[in-house]
């Protein structure tokens, strides 16, 4: 049995309820806006596009001036 992480996905607008995520030729849809359990290796691709997401929103952010 594969370990199991909690994650949760914000939505962006109201119809945004999944998200498509692959890892290694494997896929699901993971819901948005509640707390969900996947497999780690899908919580990991999931936590590192946020902290590529949050990256580029601060260096956007910090070179708009």
């Amino acid at each position: 049995m594969e370990k199991m992480r909690e994650i949760f996905i914000t939505r962006k607008n109201k119809a945004d309820t999944e998200r498509y995520v692959a890892v290694n030729g494997e896929n699901m849809l993971v819901q948005t806006g509640k707390l969900i359990s996947v497999p780690e290796r899908f919580a990991e691709v999931i936590l590192e596009s946020q902290r590529c997401d949050a990256a580029a929103e601060r260096f956007i952010e910090a070179n708009s001036n």
